[in-house]
């Protein structure tokens, strides 16, 4: 047992880090206060050099505070990270699949993070066509390169199917207009009839002249068959 100075319990050695320097080869403090020490080493460094110190221990169970939302997050709506030693990331899920996609916007069409959020917040993120959450592609001319604006998985792959031609856009129109088409409602289940080929095997068992495949099972005696006299029987009788 060992007595650590600065809570002044006695704790066995496993509770005490390695330190070379000293005669029984253990630290000095317990893990638990070189932590605790280490936190306010840390937070006092940064108040002197003038940086923010959050205060995060009114933060509940269970949760953990993401510094790009600046909001409490359940942790099963944080981002993973193996390598760091809480196990999570450096924020949520939704604001890191926000910065992946800004910075892939960087790297793409050479905008920067500021031009990119400041397109978002002009379109309260929202796609600039259909008007739904969450537009995380940026459009582009195919002909120029030029940036125009956020769209949704949905507006963007239609504009790229109809080759970002107007003719054929308006074509696609008249033909909804002419054949009454409109906005198709959720789907509330299935209304597709049964293959034909799953009910042939449904009746499989059924058809006349099919052989039987009825086996006994593993272990058990195969069933009783009467037998019969065979030719050499019936000539010694």
């Amino acid at each position: 047992m060992k007595d650590c100075p600065d809570c002044g319990r006695g704790l066995p050695p496993e509770s005490f880090g390695r330190n070379k320097t000293q005669a029984d080869g253990l630290s000095f403090y317990c893990r638990d206060c070189n932590r605790a020490r280490s936190r306010r080493w840390y937070r006092e460094s940064r108040r002197k050099l003038g940086h923010e110190v959050r205060d995060l221990s009114w933060v509940p169970e269970g949760k953990r505070w993401c510094p790009t939302c600046r909001s409490a997050v359940d942790e099963a709506d944080y981002s993973r990270n193996s390598s760091a030693p809480s196990g999570f990331g450096a924020e949520c899920r939704p604001c890191r699949r926000t910065s992946q996609n800004e910075a892939y916007f960087v790297r793409r069409y050479g905008l920067t993070r500021a031009e990119v959020h400041a397109m978002r917040v002009a379109q309260a993120d929202r796609c600039a066509i259909c008007g739904d959450q969450g537009a995380a592609h940026l459009d582009h001319a195919h002909s120029t390169g030029a940036v125009r604006a956020l769209l949704c998985s949905r507006c963007n792959m239609g504009l790229g199917l109809f080759l970002d031609d107007p003719d054929r856009l308006r074509a696609a129109v008249a033909y909804l207009e002419k054949h009454g088409g409109g906005a198709v409602p959720p789907a509330t289940g299935c209304t597709t009839p049964p293959r034909l080929g799953s009910d042939r095997r449904d009746r499989r068992g059924t058809r006349p002249g099919r052989r039987s495949t009825d086996r006994p099972a593993h272990g058990s005696a195969a069933p009783h068959r009467p037998t019969t006299s065979g030719p050499a029987e019936e000539a010694h009788g």
